[in-house]
C-alpha cells in the first residue's frame, strides 16, 4: 500500500532467514551421514566434507545478512544489542534469543574450525558437537519468530527440514551397530518424541491464532503505556486492489458484527485510512500507518493489528487499548 508498504529489507530478511535454514538443514544431515562415512563411488567422502564446509561457510554469510537487514529494518525495532545478547530482546523474546544462540554457537563453531590445527582434534570436536544444537534452535527460531510460519509454502519447507533431519538421525542410529542396543534404541525413541514435541508445539504455538500477541510481538511506542489492552482478537480477511486501491476487509472472529477496513490512499500525498464498524455503527475512522503491521490513533486510544498471510488472503491480531472505543 501506498507510502506503508513493508520495505525490501522486511523481504530481505524473511528470504535470507528461510534460505539459511535450508542451508543448515542441508549441513546438518550432511554431518550425520558423513559422521558414519557415508560414500559411494559417484560421492566420493571429500566431496561430502567440502561440500560441508562450503555450505556452512555460505550459511554464515546468509546469517550476516539476515541479522543485518533485521536490525536496519524499522519494522520490528530491533538494535544491535538485540542480534548479540540472547535474553531481553524487545521484539518476540524468548524466540529471537533463540536465534541469537543459534548464531553464536555456529561462528563458535566456524572459527575453531578455522584454528583446528592450533587447538587440536579433541578440543575441535567438542566445540563442533554443538553444531547439532544450531539446527533445532534455529528451526524454533523461525517458526516462533517468523511472519510466515502460517504460510502452507512455509509449513511445507519446515516439515521438510525436520523430516529430513529426523530421518537422517535415525539413520544414523540404525547403521551404529557397535553400540549396545538399548542405547540405540533409546535415542531412536528419544529423537521420534523429540519430534512428536516439536509437532505439537507448533500446531498449538507458532501455528495457531493469537501467536503474534503471546509471543511478545512488539506494539508501536504507545504500547509502552501503562493502560491494560481492552481488546485483543483475531480477524481474518482478504486483500483486493480494484482501480489502483487497495482495501484489506478483516472479520473478528469472536465478534463477527465487527470489520475493520484498511483502504489505500487515492493520491500519492493521501495516507491509509482505517475504518471499523460493529453492525451499522462505525466505531472508528482514521488515518493509518500500514506496513508488515496497521497502526492508527482511535478516540483517546491506539488500535494496533498484526497481520500474516497474502497475497489475497490474510489473518491476523486486533489488539486496542489506551481508551479506544472496543469494548
Amino acid at each position: 500500500m501506498s507510502g506503508g508498504a513493508p520495505s525490501p529489507l522486511w523481504f530481505a530478511t524473511r528470504g535470507a532467514g528461510t534460505i539459511s535454514l535450508l542451508l543448515l538443514t542441508a549441513v546438518t544431515v550432511l554431518g550425520i551421514t558423513g559422521a558414519v562415512g557415508w560414500r559411494t563411488p559417484l560421492w566420493p567422502r571429500f566431496v561430502t566434507a567440502t561440500l560441508h564446509r562450503n555450505l556452512s561457510l555460505l550459511a554464515v554469510a546468509l546469517l550476516v545478512v539476515h541479522i543485518a537487514t533485521a536490525v536496519v529494518d524499522p519494522f520490528a525495532h530491533l538494535g544491535w544489542r538485540d542480534a548479540v545478547v540472547p535474553v531481553g530482546g524487545s521484539y518476540r523474546p524468548v524466540w529471537l534469543g533463540l536465534g541469537v544462540l543459534a548464531v553464536e554457537l555456529l561462528l563458535a563453531v566456524a572459527i575453531t574450525s578455522m584454528l583446528r590445527a592450533q587447538l587440536g582434534h579433541r578440543a575441535w570436536r567438542l566445540v563442533h558437537w554443538l553444531s547439532y544444537l544450531c539446527w533445532p534452535l534455529a528451526l524454533v527460531h523461525g517458526l516462533g519468530t517468523g511472519s510466515d510460519a502460517r504460510e502452507p509454502w512455509s509449513v511445507m519447507l519446515d516439515a521438510a527440514c525436520a523430516g529430513a533431519v529426523l530421518c537422517a538421525v535415525l539413520w544414523r542410529v540404525a547403521g551404529a551397530r557397535r553400540v549396545w542396543l538399548p542405547v540405540r534404541t533409546w535415542m531412536a525413541t528419544s529423537t521420534l518424541m523429540g519430534g512428536l514435541v516439536l509437532g505439537a508445539w507448533a500446531m498449538n504455538g507458532p501455528l495457531s491464532t493469537g501467536w503474534a500477541a503471546r509471543a511478545g510481538t512488539t506494539l508501536p511506542a504507545a504500547s509502552a503505556a501503562p493502560t491494560p489492552a481492552v481488546l485483543r482478537d483475531t480477524v481474518d480477511g482478504t486483500v483486493a486492489t480494484r482501480d489502483g486501491v487497495t482495501v484489506i476487509a478483516l472479520r473478528d472472529r469472536r465478534d463477527p458484527s465487527l470489520l475493520v477496513v484498511i483502504d489505500s490512499p487515492t493520491s500519492p500525498s493521501g495516507a491509509p485510512q482505517i475504518r471499523i464498524t460493529r453492525g451499522a455503527t462505525t466505531v472508528c475512522a482514521a488515518a493509518a500507518t500500514v506496513g508488515a503491521a496497521i497502526d492508527a490513533a482511535c478516540g483517546t486510544g491506539r488500535v494496533h493489528v498484526d497481520l500474516s498471510g497474502g497475497p489475497a488472503v490474510v489473518t491476523g491480531d486486533l489488539v486496542a487499548w489506551g481508551g479506544a472505543p472496543l469494548p
